[in-house]
């Protein structure tokens, strides 16, 4: 028991520098307003239609043994109480870019409303309800005396003189955010703030109990007509939560396709950054996509060029990203345009 100890002790030092470069990659899809649930709860049912399902899917760091997966799906769908249209949305989403022992598995309820300001201007309010599930599973490690002289390698299947018990986690989470949408001449403007662990959750791993900090997110993004053609779409996210901080900001530029079936169809491409300063940037982010009929594609590659040794941990993602609308069959005076991707 004292070995199987000194082992657990062993492995969480080890983990302990992780800590820092996974915490600060809490805005972990590139296509951040894609997985848009994530980043406000204020940001359910912004879309011009009867309902929206999502579905991304990022693989991360194919230069370690084990690479990180991380899959989100979301459905919004609104329902109306007394004539008011309240926007429902759900997501699920599982990720291990903790480590593939650490898989964590999060459903997440959100609802919204909006006040119009006046003809152009709405102020949308939010707020979430999620359960977390994180555990530790050991079936994927491999320890000293796994070393498999015939493969010249470690052999999960060799018998260990470990014993580990996999250990998991609950919580309940919950947040609130606002969103400022506007609606001009020039194109289509947001602004958006969300606190997130606002309960301040906490998670007990080995007799060990931690206390989650308030999680704090700010975003804007718009949608400018430069032509009745073109069209460029800057972004900004800014995370901090505790002493953590992480930025993601950037730009696509997009070329409206000809109509088909009364429907707008469009493409675009861009590049962002993950930290807004070039010093400490960590990496830079190429993506493109598409929007079809009811249909949206989207395709970002991510590669590291941050000067510190710990960027091979996360040197390179892949991000695919596909989501469906179906058109709105209400009339509404109340409806408001939004913007594309």
């Amino acid at each position: 028991m004292q070995s199987n100890k000194i082992v657990l002790i062993i492995i969480l030092t080890a983990l302990q520098p992780l800590n820092s470069i996974i915490v600060s990659q809490s805005i972990h899809f590139n296509q951040a307003f894609s997985s848009h649930l994530t980043l406000n709860p204020a940001n359910t049912g912004r879309f011009d239609g009867d309902w929206r399902a999502v579905a991304m899917y990022r693989h991360q760091g194919h230069e370690m043994s084990s690479d990180y997966n991380t899959s989100y799906f979301s459905f919004e769908y609104p329902v109306y109480i007394n004539s008011e249209k309240i926007e429902t949305g759900i997501y699920y989403s599982r990720d291990n870019s903790s480590g593939f022992s650490f898989p964590a598995d999060r459903i997440n309820l959100s609802i919204s409303n909006g006040i119009h300001l006046n003809i152009n201007s709405v102020l949308y309010a939010g707020i979430q309800l999620a359960w977390v599930h994180k555990q530790v599973d050991w079936s994927n490690t491999t320890f000293p005396d796994q070393y498999s002289r015939d493969t010249g390698g470690f052999d999960p299947s060799l018998p260990t003189s470990a014993h580990l018990e996999n250990e998991s986690t609950n919580y309940p989470d919950a947040g609130i955010g606002i969103l400022y949408h506007r609606n001009t001449e020039l194109g289509i403007f947001n602004i958006g703030y969300s606190l997130q662990q606002i309960n301040r959750p906490q998670e007990s791993f080995f007799g060990e109990t931690f206390q989650l900090p308030v999680k704090h997110i700010w975003h804007s993004k718009a949608d400018i007509n430069l032509s009745a053609d073109y069209f460029v779409i800057p972004t900004i996210v800014y995370l901090r939560m505790g002493k953590n901080q992480v930025s993601l900001t950037g730009i696509h530029f997009g070329y409206n396709l000809d109509e088909w079936m009364n429907q707008n169809n469009s493409i675009i491409a861009g590049v962002h950054f993950r930290n807004a300063s070039m010093a400490n940037a960590r990496s830079v982010i190429f993506s493109g996509g598409m929007t079809w009929q009811f249909w949206t594609f989207m395709l970002s590659y991510d590669t590291s060029i941050s000067r510190q040794n710990t960027a091979r941990l996360n040197s390179t993602g892949l991000e695919f990203g596909i989501a469906f609308k179906l058109p709105s069959t209400q009339l509404s005076n109340k409806m408001i345009p939004w913007e594309r991707f």
